[in-house]
């Protein structure tokens, strides 16, 4: 609640990934790093998610996880970026089946599939976040559509 007095909270800088559709959804970020890299996703005009990640020098960078789908619903989330410049998150392929990844700043990307998830629509395994150690945490949905808790240790 703001009072009379109070100062405002005013943002230093905004963003928008490029081509970034506000009917869809628009700019989400998500997570910050102690280096000052902001990560977050967009939503396209075809309303296809894209990882974005804002360096502290306003570079903008995007990323598109291998086999992730381009029609509309899919594409690439983040949810965590660490320290050391990894992210993680997950994508939606062509059949709207989730999969995780853990993306390191060398640009190679592992996927991350728990055995025994389901393999329906928007059932399979969504990673929640990452720390300095690239261990990655999430949850996966059963063919019953119950979720469970998973630690990926690379």
């Amino acid at each position: 609640m703001q009072t009379a007095g109070s100062a405002k909270c005013i943002p230093r800088w905004t963003f928008d990934g490029p081509g970034a559709n506000c009917a869809n959804g628009g700019t989400w970020p998500f997570s910050l790093n102690p280096e000052g890299e902001a990560a977050g996703y967009y939503w396209d005009g075809s309303n296809v998610a894209h990882v974005l990640l804002r360096a502290p020098n306003g570079t903008i960078t995007t990323f598109d996880a291998p086999g992730a789908g381009t029609g509309s619903g899919q594409g690439t989330v983040i949810s965590s970026n660490n320290p050391a410049g990894a992210i993680t998150g997950y994508y939606w392929d062509a059949n709207y089946l989730a999969h995780s990844y853990e993306h390191t700043p060398d640009g190679k990307t592992a996927e991350i599939d728990v055995p025994g998830a389901g393999t329906g629509a928007y059932q399979g395994t969504y990673s929640n976040g990452n720390n300095p150690a690239g261990m990655v945490t999430g949850n996966w949905q059963d063919a019953n559509g119950v979720n469970h808790g998973f630690l990926w240790i690379p």
